[in-house]
């Protein structure tokens, strides 16, 4: 996981208030940071630090371009990607983050199926704008290297996030099988009957909340609150729709992958917010013509997408 910096701080701590500065700096100091979690502060220093790999099996052809570390301090195997991440951090405003999102239990609606949160600045407009031009410096960076315009300025005043609650898999129906029966989900009565092969759950969006001491503990959703000062570990999600006839703009996302809850001394309880969001419809997969800039991934290897963590964050590992 990456820092967005300002001019004056590694952590961009400096621009939030003094109460919120101790949070940010509770997580890592500043001296122990290596060169792949300092997010870079121009085009030039992005150039060297990420780049953007295609996976060509990637089961969703829109979502298969992926902003990457392009270098590394430990060996890694020669076909393991790392997923650029960053650490994002707000004021809770809407959000739907249960295990499975905004799913309603109907099989068909799987690929509409979302968890999602927005966070707000709460009036911090310098430490709001300092990050919304580091993670527009990234969807610059990925539409010159894609070659392919970006529709407008991609992050604006309000973050909206959202990931996938069921995914498509390349795999053996047995293996799937074998996954869906080893699921803490596959026994409860409660939880809806989940979508047949190829849909595969993602699994919960990981809550935390961090104490006064700076240890942090996994949380129910039920315990965050709109107001809520919160960080969020996401990565980009970069969704190019071509076809024969046109080509469309690109847009980076992102998606959420940890949220952790970080409560203000002062803070009083407030009430739990819930949110229905729009349906998302699916776009039919396009194709995507090979781009020589970019690090394209051997078909026939089994490319593992890893997920880099810095302090208390455990390190997820999972397939494409």
């Amino acid at each position: 996981m990456s820092f967005l910096p300002s001019p004056g701080h590694l952590l961009g701590a400096d621009l939030w208030p003094g109460d919120l500065q101790t949070i940010i700096q509770n997580h890592v100091s500043i001296h122990q940071l290596q060169q792949w979690e300092c997010f870079p502060t121009s085009l030039c220093h992005m150039i060297e630090w990420a780049t953007v790999a295609r996976h060509l099996t990637a089961p969703d052809r829109r979502r298969s371009h992926l902003l990457v570390y392009k270098t590394l301090p430990i060996p890694e195997p020669c076909d393991a990607l790392y997923p650029v991440s960053v650490r994002i951090y707000g004021f809770l405003d809407k959000f739907c983050v249960s295990d499975f999102g905004n799913w309603n239990g109907d099989c068909a609606r799987a690929a509409c199926a979302v968890q999602s949160l927005t966070i707000n600045s709460m009036g911090n407009t310098a430490a709001w704008r300092n990050q919304i031009e580091c993670l527009n410096l990234a969807a610059t960076f990925a539409s010159c290297i894609l070659k392919i315009p970006l529709p407008s300025v991609q992050f604006r005043h309000h973050l909206h996030l959202q990931r996938k609650v069921f995914s498509k898999r390349l795999f053996d129906l047995q293996e799937s099988q074998a996954a869906r029966n080893n699921s803490p989900h596959a026994q409860n009565a409660h939880i809806p009957k989940l979508p047949e092969y190829p849909w595969e759950w993602n699994g919960p969006l990981e809550i935390l909340e961090m104490q006064q001491d700076g240890n942090v503990t996994p949380i129910h959703e039920l315990l965050l609150s709109r107001g809520d000062f919160v960080e969020i570990d996401a990565e980009f999600d970069l969704v190019v729709a071509r076809n024969y006839y046109s080509q469309s703009p690109a847009t980076a996302d992102l998606a959420p992958q940890q949220a952790t809850n970080a409560p203000l001394a002062t803070n009083s309880p407030t009430e739990v917010q819930r949110i229905q969001i729009n349906q998302i419809s699916e776009e039919q997969p396009s194709v995507h013509p090979s781009e020589s800039t970019m690090q394209e991934l051997d078909p026939s290897s089994s490319q593992l997408t890893h997920r880099h963590s810095t302090g208390f964050m455990p390190v997820n590992t999972a397939p494409l």
